[in-house]
């Protein structure tokens, strides 16, 4: 069922364009807005929940709850085909990433022009829907943004069925405080995606100069995701520009990279599910 689900989602992502009002994303923004409305409405419950919610473990637990009861109802009815309907539109809803397909084909369509500008304008938009802070070459924020939209969803829905999937999106997506324990909740959360995401790649790409630099990433001592998926992507595939002119090659050549890989783990899915271990 999770393959089809997965699978079934995953073209309508990229056939069927979804309102807005309907992306996950925005449902948890507008459920944060509500709850910070009626905080500031008054009552003593309201006054305890702000204060609750004041620190990290209350927000993200308040956050999460449209996850929590979504998958409470779907478990409760015990229905395959309702699971099988959730599955997919909670898939959908927490895949859209159009804005980045968008301004990533702008950037394609910018330095074939030679428009430096309009280039530098879309990696900015490629850099915000990537949820960088920081200035990256194109190919690390495409790196991530697929990892971010499309297999950490896909993984975390495989493990944990719905609930993984609308959890993980939650954590993504909602308004958070900047601080050291938010940093430290995404490194674990990205952990794993990161290290199986890059796995794939020694797969698809050069293993033999790949496999050292994903090893040095499984080592004890945590990592910066974001850092060492570029890494191990560097070593599995030559991404270097073929000439100094050439803004579009690596872009290109990372795609590709991200196709392959992304068509290894669903032949490994579908291999599981007949073997019966999914």
């Amino acid at each position: 069922m999770q393959l089809l689900a997965i699978l079934l989602a995953y073209s309508l992502e990229r056939s069927v364009t979804l309102s807005r009002n309907l992306h996950w994303r925005r449902i948890v923004l507008r459920w944060q807005q509500w709850q910070t409305k009626q905080t500031q409405m008054g009552g003593d419950s309201q006054e305890k929940i702000s204060q609750w919610r004041q620190h990290l473990l209350g927000e993200v637990v308040w956050a999460v709850l449209p996850a929590l009861i979504i998958s409470f109802v779907v478990a409760l009815l015990d229905s395959f085909l309702l699971s099988f309907v959730v599955g997919v539109l909670a898939l959908l809803a927490t895949m859209q990433c159009g804005g980045a397909r968008q301004a990533y084909k702008a950037y394609l369509a910018a330095a074939h022009e030679g428009d430096t500008g309009a280039c530098a304008e879309q990696l900015r938009q490629l850099r915000l829907a990537a949820g960088r802070h920081e200035a990256a070459p194109v190919h690390e924020l495409l790196l991530w943004i697929h990892l971010r939209f499309y297999f950490a969803t896909l993984l975390y829905y495989v493990l944990f069925g719905v609930f993984g999937a609308l959890v993980y999106a939650t954590l993504r997506d909602m308004k958070h405080p900047r601080n050291k324990a938010w940093t430290q909740l995404q490194l674990v959360l990205h952990w794993l995606p990161t290290r199986l995401m890059s796995f794939g790649f020694l797969m698809v790409g050069n293993f033999g100069k790949a496999l050292p630099v994903w090893l040095s990433s499984v080592g004890n001592t945590p990592q910066n995701n974001f850092v060492a998926l570029a890494k191990v992507a560097d070593a599995a595939e030559d991404l270097a520009p073929k000439h100094e002119d050439d803004v579009t090659s690596t872009a290109l050549t990372t795609v590709a990279l991200l196709k392959r890989n992304l068509l290894f783990f669903i032949v490994l899915l579908a291999i599981l599910t007949i073997a019966g271990w999914l």
